[in-house]
């Protein structure tokens, strides 16, 4: 009976084995193997084993370094304003009543538009000649400006279009985690006479830890692999002034013909976010068993505590 059991459980464990193992595990691999070869992408031209050499390419060449910073500032963007952004319209709309649900429908929205439409429909609203934005600027009699033409600020206005479309969705994640906090301990906290801001201090944020977790990871990883809301609106331009990783992996091998080196950079991708998500939950947990650690010992020091 119990080899039976195992039998269905491997036979029900095969499947979705294998397609991870076909959809997730080999392509991986295969770009490993990729990365360590000169291959131009033609099936009939063999592949040549150039060992880490694409790697330390890719590490002299300054456009590689200066994508880095690029995916640096989508990061940065990210934590400054979908962050706040998301979670104080997390606190105002997370009561259920009629008008939250029609606010929380239409913050939403952004993030059910498709990319390609987005990104078209925000590069009309900031062109130099007709944009909506330079219109409504020259209304107030500010001069217009290219948005996207500017090299130093492209960058910075495509990374707010991206947190303008996903400060919906991590609304959303934010009014679960604060839905999900025990209603008694904010009951008890309303009898104990703590305002609204208190409350949100006290025990909104500390109850909110793992929901906090969810939207780092995510925020962080997702800017070191962007690549659709850049293409859409820049295509790395102007020049190579908001290239990211992705784009330039994109060029090397689909433009250039320089699959073996554009495999090294989705390696590094690959890298990279696992490196970032595993470091960012090993010192989040670490603080979190720290700070549980001392209130152990708090709570052991009143016990053991008092008179003589």
């Amino acid at each position: 009976m119990k080899k039976r059991k195992t039998g269905i459980g491997i036979a029900l464990l095969a499947l979705p084995l294998l397609v991870y193992s076909i959809f997730f595990i080999y392509p991986i691999v295969y770009t490993v193997y990729l990365s360590m070869m000169k291959w131009n992408g033609m099936a009939n031209v063999k592949k040549v084993f150039v060992g880490f050499r694409n790697y330390t390419t890719l590490f002299s060449q300054s456009v590689f370094m200066h994508s880095l910073g690029n995916a640096a500032v989508f990061m940065a963007v990210s934590l400054a304003v979908i962050f706040p952004v998301s979670f104080l319209l997390a606190l105002l709309v997370s009561r259920r009543t009629r008008v939250n649900s029609v606010l929380r429908t239409a913050y939403y929205i952004p993030t059910l538009l498709p990319m390609t439409a987005t990104g078209m429909m925000w590069m009309f609203m900031l062109a130099y000649n007709g944009g909506a934005v330079n219109e409504i600027l020259g209304f107030f009699g500010i001069s217009a400006h290219d948005w996207l033409g500017d090299t130093k600020l492209a960058i910075w206005i495509v990374a707010l279009v991206n947190s303008w479309m996903y400060i919906g969705s991590n609304m959303l994640i934010f009014v679960t985690g604060i839905t999900n906090i025990p209603s008694d301990i904010v009951e008890a906290a309303i009898v104990d006479g703590a305002g609204p801001l208190q409350r949100i201090v006290h025990i909104t944020i500390p109850n909110m830890k793992e929901t906090f977790k969810v939207f780092l990871t995510s925020a962080i990883a997702g800017s070191v692999k962007v690549f659709d809301i850049i293409y859409v609106m820049t295509d790395g331009g102007p020049g190579t002034a908001t290239d990211v990783p992705a784009t330039l992996m994109y060029d090397q091998a689909f433009l250039s013909s320089r699959f073996g080196y554009a495999s090294s950079i989705g390696v590094f991708i690959i890298f990279l976010s696992l490196l970032i998500t595993f470091t960012l939950n090993f010192f989040l947990d670490e603080r979190e068993e720290t700070g549980k650690r001392k209130d152990r010992r708090r709570k052991g020091g009143r016990e053991t505590g008092g008179g003589l």
